[in-house]
Order: structure tokens, then sequence, then C-alpha cells
């Protein structure tokens, strides 16, 4: 009995500790690609070497949509075209076709962009000691397209031909892989000159060969820290009161009714599939009403955080005994009757999806909160994976004390134990309550929890907990207290010492391990004393786009961008545990200008995720870019959680490469 509610204590410090994570990232299955093809001539056909020629990039745009044009201001993504250097020397800016200049809803901005038909030059000279022959003019050009409706993260497409120098001239023949003939101008060919490095201008530059980096790790360990949570939450569910006496009796059912030991072992494997057919139904319901496309606006929208804060806050009172959560009787009946009326597995498989209605009001707690949670990353295949997961644990017992029925004799009677652990599991959830409501307070700028309060009621919870567990607090539901065991004790003194350890957090100090889950100390900052939100020594971070570049330039550093969100729980662990380290905190104040962007902001947070997508590729949190002061084009990207060493090796290639970086194919070059 001991060492079953020993695992009953390990299966609550797993929901404790599992909801860290779960960090997602959005995927398009639409390319722009699709939507423009590209195109490359070159006049004159005839150069000598050492004199200058131009390569005209013609783009033809699907109707419907628009491309932003080389010198569409921030945050737009404004056509950026790299080129291999090969002998090959700018001889000039590079010049576009006449854009639009409108209002975009997208960026809430004037931008620039072209619909229809776009026509680029970029001018070229021959190098003096080019040789005769067949030589490559390779380039790639990178571009963001939109429609009213939607936009597509932008795209790389190469640009390709055969430079063919003979004696003192040379000929070129080609075009993009897989586009169609070279597009007209159509009343369209008026060309206008880029401004230069100051203005808004996408350069004719040399770009890294590993501008982004792979995020597999990232988001696998997101992925494996919810799973992690939903195996706690399927063994906390089956130590409930309504769940855990029904192990044996189920069990026993099928030993009755199977003629033989193989077929009750079958019986039991079709009680199980059953138990993860209901769930995994949950998981696909949820997943298709949250689709691919928006699921990371739907995880950051207040109201969907109120409403989460909501469902945790009403199951977080229904196993504190307030109430009791249950289905109506009359569609528990029709499953119920429809198990005992079927014989074999048919019968069986009832007899699971029964037992899964009928233990709704303990497995809703947790069914409904890792649902809830599933919903907060933001990626639509979670609610189908914590639902798999949780289901399988939820139904191992069964299909295991099938497989070994003597192990039966080993369990524990139900008793005492069962309701403190339902009881102190109330508890985590009403925690988790009080996070979702926090996110809805930062995003809609209410400012009524601030990190002061978050943490203060974090306090009182997690210190009614741990007296609750020493026996003082009990419920009406529960019989007199008995005497505290060695379980009780230690996981008492736990929720004990977090509620002591948040203590300092109430004048400011940094709480590592719990900063992740508290509302950003910048964005609740209640102005200068004991609960000022910035240490003197802490950075300068910057809001605004603009003035971040112009300071970048006056300062000669690259911009690092912090993409975050007020609900991003992996943010704050990074700015908590990795920003204010050594050597990151030193190349971070010294190296870089640093800029801060909430893109779950309630009025700015769309135009913001829409430059993170042009800029990054990605609605991922946390995204952290580095990007060229001048051009604003992208260096070197970082997705989701880094240790200290390599997030540090990260910002120093970044700083490398700005210092590193060639100037030979920037605009105004000779």
């Amino acid at each position: 009995m001991q060492c079953l509610a020993r695992i009953g204590w390990l299966a609550a410090l797993v929901l404790c500790t599992g909801f860290v994570g779960a960090q997602a990232f959005a995927q398009d299955f639409l390319s722009a690609t699709d939507y423009v093809t590209w195109n490359v001539s070159v006049a004159p056909e005839e150069v000598a070497s050492g004199e200058a020629f131009e390569a005209v990039i013609e783009a033809d745009i699907s109707e419907g949509w628009k491309m932003y044009a080389l010198d569409s201001p921030r945050p737009s993504f404004a056509v950026e075209f790299t080129w291999e250097e090969e002998g090959l020397l700018p001889a000039g800016p590079m010049r576009q076709s006449t854009p639009v200049e409108a209002h975009d809803p997208w960026f809430d901005a004037t931008v620039r962009y072209f619909t229809g038909q776009a026509r680029f030059t970029a001018p070229f000279r021959i190098g003096e000691d080019a040789p005769a022959g067949n030589r490559p003019l390779n380039g790639v050009v990178q571009f963001m397209i939109c429609t009213e409706e939607v936009c597509l993260p932008p795209t790389p497409a190469p640009l390709e031909a055969v430079v063919h120098v003979i004696g003192g001239g040379l000929a070129v023949q080609g075009s993009v892989s897989g586009a169609g003939a070279v597009v007209g101008d159509e009343g369209n060919d008026s060309l206008r000159s880029v401004p230069d490095l100051a203005g808004d201008s996408a350069p004719l530059v040399l770009s890294p060969d590993s501008a982004t980096e792979d995020d597999g790790d990232a988001h696998a360990g997101g992925l494996w820290r919810f799973i992690l949570l939903a195996i706690g939450a399927g063994l906390a569910s089956l130590l409930t009161p309504c769940v855990f006496p029904m192990i044996p009796l189920t069990v026993s059912w099928f030993s009755r009714h199977a003629s033989k030991r193989s077929e009750s072992v079958r019986m039991a494997l079709a009680f199980g599939a059953a138990i993860v057919l209901t769930f995994t139904t949950l998981g696909l319901l949820a997943a298709s009403l949250l689709g691919a496309a928006g699921a990371h606006t739907i995880a950051a929208n207040p109201w969907i955080n109120l409403f989460i804060a909501g469902i945790f806050a009403v199951f977080a009172f229904s196993l504190l005994g307030m109430f009791e959560l249950t289905l109506p009787g009359r569609f528990v009946n029709y499953f119920n009757r429809q198990g005992n009326e079927r014989s074999g597995y048919a019968g069986t498989f009832f007899m699971g999806l029964t037992l899964t209605l009928v233990h709704f009001s303990c497995t809703v707690p947790f069914v409904g909160g890792l649902l809830a949670l599933a919903t907060a990353t933001g990626e639509w295949v979670y609610p189908v994976i914590g639902m798999v997961v949780f289901s399988a644990t939820f139904a191992v017992p069964f299909v295991a004390f099938a497989l070994f029925p003597k192990a039966l004799q080993s369990l524990p009677g139900a008793g005492s134990w069962i309701h403190r652990i339902q009881v102190t599991l109330g508890f985590v959830e009403l925690a988790a309550a009080l996070k979702f409501l926090s996110n809805a307070d930062l995003v809609m700028g209410w400012g009524l929890i601030s990190r002061p309060v978050a943490i203060a009621l974090a306090m009182v919870i997690f210190g009614l907990a741990g007296f609750y567990l020493l026996g003082k607090i009990r419920m009406p539901h529960e019989p007199a207290a008995q005497p505290v065991g060695a379980g009780r004790l230690l996981f008492a003194s736990a929720f004990l010492g977090i509620s002591l350890y948040m203590l300092p957090g109430l004048f400011g100090a940094p709480l590592p391990g719990i900063d992740a889950w508290l509302p950003p100390a910048s964005a609740t900052q209640t102005g200068s004393g004991v609960f000022s939100g910035r240490a003197d020594d802490e950075p300068v971070w910057s809001e605004d786009i603009d003035a971040a570049f112009e300071q970048a330039q006056s300062a000669g550093k690259p911009v690092f961008i912090d993409f975050t969100g007020y609900t991003c729980a992996n943010c704050r662990q990074m700015e908590t545990s990795v920003f204010r380290e050594e050597p990151v905190a030193s190349l971070l104040r010294n190296d870089f200008v640093l800029l801060r962007l909430y893109t779950d902001a309630r009025d700015t947070g769309p135009a913001l995720q829409q430059y993170q997508i042009a800029l990054a590729g990605t609605v991922a949190l946390p995204t952290y870019v580095i990007a060229d002061p001048y051009s604003g084009i992208l260096l070197h990207r970082h997705t989701g959680i880094a240790s200290v060493s390599e997030f540090a090796e990260f910002l120093r290639q970044g700083a490398a490469f700005e210092a590193d970086a060639p100037a030979a194919f920037l605009p105004g070059s000779s």
C-alpha cells in the first residue's frame, strides 16, 4: 500500500513538473513558389571581359497575390537577392519596376508591392581575368507573398544561368528551374534605383550558407515533456477513488467470462483498445477544431486563455470535493446495456466504453487539463498524442493484471490515501488555472496579475497544499486526521519548500526554475522600488523596430531580435536561466542592439507575427534572430530552448559573421 501511495505522489510530482514545456511550431503546407515563377535573361548579349552587363530577373505573380518590393519598409519582407561571387563584381545598385504603394492590413503599415509582374535588374561586371568558356551565374531570390486573407512564409527560389565567354564577348542563356518563358513588362518597364543602405532597401549581397538552424531538437524536447505530462496524468487518474477499486473487479470479470486464460488476455486487450479509442477520439476532435493553421493564434488568444483557466479552476474545485462532474445517466446506461447484452469481444469493447464514461467524474480533470495544455501549445497534433499516451497509460493496468492475475493480490485496498492524492492534484490544477489567467491578463494589458501578485497567489496555493498534506487542513468529506507518514511528510516539505523559495521573488529577486511560469518582470513593472522589473546591470531592450535598427546602424552592431510572447513559458525560461548567465549576458549587452517583440500582444501582435514569419520563416516561440543592421536580412536564427554554452556560441557566430560579412555586393559598391 505504501509503495502504491508513493507511486501516487510520484504521479502528482510528474504533473507538477510536466507542465513546463509543450512548445511547438506551426507548419505551412503551401509554398510561395507555387504562385510565382522566375526567369533570368542578360543584356547586352555580348560584353568584353571587364565590362558591365545586367541580369534581368522577371517574376510572374499569380492573380490575387502580391509580392513585396525591394524597398518595402519593415515589418514587411522585402524581396531579397543573393548571388555567388565567382568572378562577378557589382556595377551599381539593383533596380526594380515601379511597385504599388498602399496600406497593408497584414502589417498595419504602408508598404510597396507588386501584382501580376515584377522586373528587377542586377548590374554586374565580369572580372578582367575571366577566362573564356562556360561559367555559372547563380543566385537565390527570397520572397514573400500575401493575399487579403493569408500570407505564405518567405521562400527561396534558385536563379540559374550559364555564362559563355567567347573571345571578347559573352552570351547568356538560362532560366529558373521549373519556370516558363520570359515574362514581358506589359507596360510596367520603368526602372527605379533602390535607395542606399540607409534606406529600407534589399541589397545585392552574399548570404551565409547556414543562416537558419535546425529546430528539430528544440521541438522534440517540448514534445517529450508533454508526453511525460500525459503519462503522469494517466497514472494520477488511475489512483482516483472511482477508478482504482475497479481494476480488480474488471480483471475478475475477464476471468469469469473467458473459457481459457488466452481468451481472457484478448478480452483485456479489447477492453484497453476501447479505452484508447474513446480518449483518442477526444484528441482528434480537439485537433480538428484547432487545425494546422491558426493554432498559435488560438493559443495566444486571451479569451481562450480565460476559458482554459476556467476549465482548470472547475476541475480543481471538483478534485477538492466541492462538487462532482458526471455525465447524463441515460447516456451511461445505454453503453452499460450494450456491454451486458453483447457477448465476447463486442461486449468487452462496450464495457471499456462504459468504464470510460462511468469514471468521467474522476478522469475529466486530467483529460480536460491535458487537452487544455495541448491547445495552449499551439500545435494541432498535441491533443492526439496526449490522448493516445494518456489512454494507453490508463489501460495498461487492466491488460497487465489480465496477463498476471496473481499480481492482483498485491494491490492495496482503496482508502484515505487516494483522497489525499486527489485533493493534492486539485491544488496543482488550481496553480495551472492561475498561469492561464495571468496569460490573459498580460495579453489584454489589464495589469491585474503582476509578477508579485502571481508569486503571492502561488505561494498561498502551494502553502495550502503543504499544510493539507501535514494534516493541518481537512476537507469536509475526509475522515479524522491520521498520523503523517514519510511519503506525506516528504511531499509536504516539497510544497512548503516551493512556497518559501518564491518569497524573495516578491522583492524582485529572480526565481530560476519558476520564472518561466510567472509574468515577465519587464511586462509587469510597477515602478521603482522593491518591485522594479529591471536590475541595473540588465541590458536595455527596445520594442521599436525602426529605432533599434537606426541605433544598430549608428553603433555598427547587428540586431538581436527576441521574438517572444506573454503566454510563452519557454521564453521566460530562456530569459531567466540563460540570458542572465555569463557569457551570454555580456555578449548581449556589448555586441548587439537588442529588440524584443511580443507576437501575441493584443494590438501589435498580428503584425509582429507576420514580421517573424517574413524574417525567420516560423511562428514558433521563442525564436531568436540576428539581423544585419543595414539591410535587415537574416544572419543567424535559433528556435527553442538552449543551454548557456549553446546560446553563447550562437551569439558569437552572429557577431563574427557581421564583422566578417563581405561588402563587395552591397548597393553602391564599385
